[in-house]
Parts: structure tokens; sequence; C-alpha cells
């Protein structure tokens, strides 16, 4: 198990994407990186995802499946935060474990993936409450989306706004076989009530743009007005130092109708990978995190168009 969530490492973590840009579709573009800043922290941060009020910043340490935990941050401005601690709650005490890749609605609904009892129980992402820190009321997501096959993971998310809309990435791992996910599949559910989400029925049409097998894509995250899905994407293959990492996005006119061919925004080698886009609700700032020769750490970049 240990090794199984280790590899969301690449993550957890975000589709296919193509580089081909049709000129009669507006996509979104950003600035330059920016860095940055998480006062009074001294260990890597992963995943990061920007709660709906801007004020929190909620990331995990290095994601090797052992010690990995949910912490948070406050703001000060957009690019500096002020470390607080652990996400109360929301983490295990008892290694090898996995706590990671957080994501909420407006309402508070907290949603995070997590090793729990796993593999004993095959469903591993949970849900709980959000409150000044803490985590309450917490409980397993059901739903049909979930595989409940030994190998598959729901290996990241991304919940809509307003919590009505699970974009959900499945993942088969079988690490005598595979150095990452030998397969990723992202599919649409829809909230039925607080614990259960199901996968509306066009979910493929919705995503055939996206879906591709020639790909590893996870870390799915949503736009507030449900119209830009962004994730981060690897050839399907042997891993090497030349492999390159994609942050992509794809774009429609309304809620219901299907998403855009996708579009490469940025990329970057493995050695200085580029992975987990997370959006302001107003869409004019994307945080990530991206390898740098010593750590993991959170980036940033406004939107210009």
């Amino acid at each position: 198990m240990k090794r199984i969530f280790k590899i969301i490492l690449f993550p957890l973590i975000i589709i296919s994407c193509s580089s081909n840009d049709d000129t009669a579709i507006e996509y979104p573009s950003f600035g330059n990186e920016i860095d940055v800043t998480i006062n009074g922290l001294s260990f890597d941060a992963m995943e990061p995802f920007i709660s709906p009020s801007g004020s929190y910043l909620f990331f995990n340490n290095v994601n090797d499946g052992i010690n990995t935990k949910l912490y948070y941050a406050t703001k000060i401005n957009d690019s500096t935060f002020n470390y607080v601690g652990e996400l109360t709650g929301a983490n295990q005490t008892t290694t090898p474990f996995l706590d990671a890749v957080a994501d909420m609605d407006v309402n508070g609904n907290f949603y995070w993936t997590s090793t729990r009892n796993y593999p004993a129980e095959l469903n591993n992402l949970f849900h709980g409450t959000f409150n000044a820190g803490t985590i309450t009321n917490i409980g397993r997501v059901e739903g049909n989306f979930n595989m409940n096959t030994p190998g598959w993971l729901v290996m990241d998310h991304g919940i809509s706004l307003d919590g009505q809309f699970l974009y959900y990435n499945n993942a088969r791992f079988d690490e005598a076989v595979c150095q990452a996910p030998c397969e990723t599949n992202i599919g649409i559910a829809q909230k039925v009530d607080a614990t259960t989400f199901n996968t509306i029925s066009n979910s493929s049409e919705i995503l055939q743009n996206i879906n591709d097998s020639n790909y590893i894509y996870y870390a799915p995250c949503i736009s507030s007005d449900n119209l830009e899905l962004y994730y981060t994407r690897f050839l399907k293959g042997t891993i090497t130092a030349n492999t390159v990492f994609d942050i992509c996005v794809a774009v429609r006119t309304n809620s219901s109708s299907e998403f855009s061919v996708p579009k490469v925004l940025f990329s970057k080698s493995i050695s200085t990978l580029v992975e987990a886009p997370s959006l302001t609700i107003d869409k004019k700032i994307m945080y990530y995190h991206e390898k740098t020769s010593s750590s993991h750490k959170i980036m940033m970049r406004k939107r210009s168009l």
C-alpha cells in the first residue's frame, strides 16, 4: 500500500490535452510564475487548494504515502500566507498513511483523499465539514463512481463551487507493471445527498474531448462558473528525465455542454514538474506546485486573458 500511494506524488494529482489551438475558442491565458511565500513553513508544499473565500490555502507535504498530511495557511496577500499547522481531524496518526489533495465547496463541505483502512475498504475519497482549521463529521464519499476494485483508486478530485458536481479521477495502479498509474479516467458525478455522488449519464460525452488513453492525467479543477476545466497530464509509458508534465485547460460556453479540445497552458520536464492547478473564485489567479532542486513549493500565475 505504501508503494501504491507513493505514486501519487505524481499526483494525486490533473485527462489528456492537445496543444492544437482552436482559434474559434477563447482559452484563458496566464502570466509569468510568481513564488508563493508561506511564512513559517519549513517543509515541502504540494497540491494547493485556495478556499472559495480566498482566506485559506490548503496543501499537503511530500506525497510519499508514508507520512503525508494536510496543512493550511492564512492569507496575507495573493502571494503571501502565514503557516498555521495541520488540518485538525483530517490526518491519520499511524504510519504508513496518506491524507492529501484538499478540496472544498462554498458551504464548507471539505473533500480529500485518504488511505484510511485501505485496502480493507476501497472507497478512499472522504468528506467532512471545515470550520476554522478543523474537519468534523468525517465519512467516506459513497457512489457508483467508486470502482470498488483492488488497484483502482480515486486519485484526485475537483468539487464544483456549489458542491453539486464532483469531477473524479479514477486511476489503476500496478507497481509490477507501471511506474505511475497504468491508466486513468475522469468522470463527473452529481450529488445525491451529503455522503453520495453518482456518475451522470452523459459524463463520457461531456468529457469526450478530454479522456485519452495515451495519457495519464490527474488533479482536475473546475472553475467557479463550471466553464473551465484544468488538470495535469503526462504521456503514458516509461517515465524518464525527458518526461514532460503539462497543465491544461478545456472550456465550454455553458455548464451542461461538452468541453472543448484542451489546450496546454504551460509545461515542464520532470526535474521541475508542475502539477495540481487551483483557481480563485474570480478565476484571476492560479495556484499550483512545482518541483525545485531541493523541495516542492507553491507557485502562482495571474490571469492575462
